[in-house]
């Protein structure tokens, strides 16, 4: 029987860059979004999708889609609408800029997710990754606290609570692939060669 525990793909961002929304971006015959929604399937009771695109919405219909509740706030928008319409407790968040991530970062990510933890997120040595990670249904209150007084940098909100920071690169999985955000067209082009 699986965890009690909720997918979200963050994929409300305006992919200024790209030039075009990145979760309707396609690798191997996929969305985006679809890639990463078939890994959380798995492990997840439910899935949703954190989006404001209309077109996003009706190609995840296997998903409860869930638009920003808090207009212009960045990602952490995102996360506060995906873990108020959230029903559970743990909540496995990941950004749908990154495709490559395999679910035994998922699995390696609930390993190191503790009950006294409210956030538990990945590194890379010294670079932090807070859109990939798990989280509590408990940072909801804080998030809407902070991000309604002006502050959107997740990064800094997560230091305000009981958290994690797990880095991965001694795991077996790692390879610097993984973790690749695709955010510009000759980004996507070059994966798309591999």
């Amino acid at each position: 029987m699986k965890e009690q525990l909720t997918g979200i793909i963050l994929a409300g961002g305006n992919s200024s860059r790209m030039h075009q929304d990145k979760a309707l971006l396609k690798l191997r015959g996929k969305f985006f979004f679809e890639i990463l929604y078939d890994k959380l399937k798995k492990i997840c009771t439910k899935v949703i999708i954190s989006t404001n695109n209309q077109e996003v919405k009706i190609n995840a219909a296997n998903c409860i889609s869930v638009p920003d509740i808090i207009k212009n706030a960045g990602p952490g928008g995102g996360i506060y609408s995906a873990l108020d319409a959230s029903e559970t407790e743990k909540n496995l968040i990941v950004s749908v800029d990154t495709p490559f991530i395999p679910k035994e970062l998922f699995d390696f990510l609930l390993k190191a997710n503790r009950q006294n933890f409210v956030v538990t997120v990945i590194s890379e040595g010294d670079t932090l990754h807070p859109l990939i990670g798990i989280y509590s249904k408990k940072f909801t209150d804080i998030l809407f606290s902070e991000l309604s007084s002006g502050n959107r940098k997740i990064k800094d909100i997560i230091q305000k609570v009981p958290h994690n920071i797990a880095d991965i690169r001694k795991e077996s999985f790692y390879n610097g692939l993984i973790l690749r955000n695709i955010n510009t067209q000759a980004e996507y082009n070059a994966i798309l060669k591999l």
